[in-house]
């Protein structure tokens, strides 16, 4: 039934624990401030207790004045006590053991980063702290655990808003104070906080800001768009309110043109985009862009890779987009044999011919006399029935079309048509 207890301190009482059974240690107390502060050991029944005092090993345990000690009863009490182990026996009963540690509120010294504050990915932050200890009745040390919480803030892509959205982050370490973490994307401050049970039992915790730390990670954040193309008549085309990641196909009929646009993290000074004709980055197509957001024209059949690298002002961080892949498709034109300009109106009320990647048109509608009633060079309009503002009769008529095609295929149409009522 043997038991300790203790007061004193600034607290009136010190925070306590029982560490592992291998220490030997009964409880371990911990005191703000040494002022006031007692030991008590509360027997069984009243015996002759001794009170010793040792450093490291209880080998080296020496009696404490006799002074220092008072007996009432089964209860002994030790006065003017200072950190270090404590030992109380009697003559062949089993000795106890407690050990004495002052508390020191934690004073940060510094918080650091490393390698030199020019981590690409990974950054290390680390903090050098006041440590408690105590000894075991072995003679080894052990530090007393602390907890620290490691606050900064971040940037995080958001898809939907297409902006970077400020984001706190927190990470938890026990013992030392030293935190890997995904470098920042922003400029931001490291903010140590000890919130752990004892510093909350003597209403102590701590805060300690970092120096300003300026990010050098970089991000990329490429997107693609397809330019609106509306011909019914031109096959191939896919929906033009998509948005496309880099990774993804976007594909048309020629010519396509793709909006690239990008809103790089913080500390991105240099942007490049590379356009290669093969998987493996070789046969450059046509050279590069710098700009924050720009069009291209693809006009050949075929399939083409685009890339974003970005980098910091030291070149020392960079990130690289994974590729679009745009897909321009082979060509097609092929031509009807009537329509019906006056009837169901809204339905094949033009001679127009289906097309898929031409990039050169002309055509040329004729009467049987060989008289020209239309021309037009774009395969995206065709003809309504009309010559000069009139209605044409119903009949047959002629078309003689030549296209060119986005891989080099040349298309020469001749054929009547007919032109029903």
């Amino acid at each position: 039934m043997a038991q300790f207890s203790a007061t004193g301190g600034a607290n009136g009482n010190p925070y306590s624990y029982q560490p592992s059974i291998s220490s030997g240690l009964d409880f371990v107390y911990v005191f703000d401030g040494m002022a006031n502060a007692q030991l008590y050991f509360t027997a069984g029944s009243p015996s002759l207790w001794t009170w010793s005092r040792f450093e490291q090993n209880q080998s080296s345990a020496v009696p404490v004045s006799p002074a220092d000690v008072q007996v009432s009863g089964n209860q002994t009490s030790l006065t003017n006590i200072q950190p270090g182990g404590y030992m109380i026996d009697s003559a062949g009963l089993k000795k106890h053991f407690v050990y004495v540690v002052e508390y020191k509120p934690l004073q940060v010294n510094g918080i650091s980063y490393s390698p030199d504050c020019e981590s690409c990915h990974t950054l290390s932050v680390s903090a050098l702290t006041n440590e408690m200890s105590y000894y075991k009745i072995s003679g080894i040390k052990e530090i007393i655990d602390r907890q620290f919480t490691l606050s900064w803030n971040t940037a995080v892509w958001n898809s939907t808003s297409k902006e970077y959205d400020t984001k706190s982050q927190t990470k938890t370490v026990e013992s030392t104070p030293i935190w890997s973490v995904k470098a920042p994307l922003i400029k931001t401050r490291f903010t140590i906080t000890c919130n752990d049970q004892i510093a909350k039992f003597f209403g102590s915790t701590l805060n300690d800001v970092s120096d300003e730390y300026a990010a050098v990670a970089v991000e990329a954040n490429p997107e693609a768009v397809i330019q609106t193309r509306t011909a019914l008549n031109e096959d191939g085309n896919e929906d033009p309110t998509l948005v496309y990641q880099s990774g993804s196909q976007p594909t048309g009929s020629a010519p396509v043109t793709i909006r690239f646009s990008s809103k790089s993290s913080e500390a991105v000074q240099y942007k490049e985009w590379f356009f290669y004709d093969h998987a493996d980055g070789s046969g450059t197509y046509s050279g590069r862009y710098s700009e924050d957001e720009f069009e291209y024209k693809f006009q050949e059949t075929g399939t083409f890779y685009v890339k974003l690298v970005v980098s910091n002002a030291s070149l020392t961080c960079q990130d690289s987009s994974n590729y679009f892949i745009p897909k321009v498709l082979e060509s097609f034109l092929d031509c009807p044999n009537f329509f019906t300009p006056r009837s169901s109106p809204g339905e094949n009320d033009e001679f127009r011919v289906v097309y898929k990647s031409i990039v050169s048109f002309k055509g040329t509608i004729l009467n049987r006399w060989g008289n020209v009633l239309f021309v037009w060079s774009d395969p995206a309009i065709g003809w309504n029935g009309t010559y000069r503002g009139k209605a044409v009769s119903p009949g047959v008529y002629f078309y003689v079309i030549e296209a060119k095609g986005s891989d080099g295929v040349v298309y020469k149409k001749k054929g009547d048509i007919n032109l029903l009522e």
